[in-house]
């Protein structure tokens, strides 16, 4: 496994985690969708995913040989335009759709939510494109 499959492996399960744990949390009523508690819990979940990411894609750098962290091949750059360009519409389908719960009544701090829902999901379809690509060896 080359390291840019394993960084983006390393996106995919942080993302799920962290901001599974924000999200999961909101939806089962543990910490109110709106609040003090709200913002607290998702600081927490920013400097999880950002701790965790450093700290597994440092240890991924150094488990992989120096030959394999090289600059980007042709195939490598081509998977990461692509998987990109896959996020930026999915990223601008669910921006198009915040509306929807706009016009259902949702407050501020909702729609805040569903933003940040969008940015997380075009993200994991970002690291899941990739996956994939370096799997059917694109």
């Amino acid at each position: 496994m080359s390291f840019r499959e394993k960084s983006a492996w390393i996106g995919a399960v942080t993302v799920l985690i962290c901001f599974g744990a924000y999200f999961g949390s909101i939806v089962a009523g543990v910490v109110p969708h709106r609040g003090p508690q709200a913002f607290a819990l998702l600081a927490i979940c920013v400097a999880a995913f950002l701790a965790l990411q450093i700290g597994l894609n440092a240890a991924a750098a150094l488990t992989t040989p120096k030959s394999e962290r090289s600059a980007k091949d042709e195939r490598e750059q081509l998977i990461a335009a692509r998987s990109h360009s896959l996020g930026y519409y999915v990223l601008a389908t669910l921006v198009v759709a915040l509306g929807v719960p706009f016009h259902l009544g949702h407050p501020a701090a909702d729609l805040l939510n569903f933003a940040l829902l969008d940015v997380v999901v075009a993200g994991l379809a970002v690291s899941i494109a990739q996956i994939v690509m370096f799997r059917r060896g694109f």
